[in-house]
């Protein structure tokens, strides 16, 4: 009896933690497309995605699913970070990636999460 009490109560409460993390994350998934960049094939795109503090940074929620390359770093020589993107050869079409950046963090605070998603469109 008390192992399928335990049982039981380790179901709910997986159940429980992953609703609230889908919940946090629902706003990330459905944000909607921000941005279309046009390259030629072959081409390396770079995008600067603005000054971040150190303990701010960025990160791909939403892998592009044509890339060679796909990363975000930062520069040693300042502190903006680069967005770099390359798709697999002989590719032509669109491909998305989604980002996230946070920005606004004091050192005792998480900082704000933003997000954007932008459409690569390779010719």
């Amino acid at each position: 009896m008390k192992t399928k009490l335990i049982l039981l109560i380790s179901i709910v409460f997986l159940i429980a933690c992953s609703e609230k993390e889908n919940g946090n994350n629902a706003g990330i998934v459905e944000s909607e497309i921000q941005q279309e960049i046009q390259i030629n094939m072959g081409d390396t795109l770079r995008i600067d995605l603005g000054n971040f503090g150190d303990e701010e940074g960025a990160w791909i929620f939403e892998a592009p699913q044509f890339a060679k390359i796909s990363k975000i770093y930062r520069e040693l020589s300042s502190s903006t970070m680069i967005y770099e993107y390359s798709p697999v050869d002989h590719f032509i079409g669109r491909d998305t990636v989604g980002l996230i950046l946070n920005r606004g963090s004091d050192g005792a605070s998480q900082g704000i999460n933003d997000t954007t998603r932008i459409c690569i469109i390779t010719q």
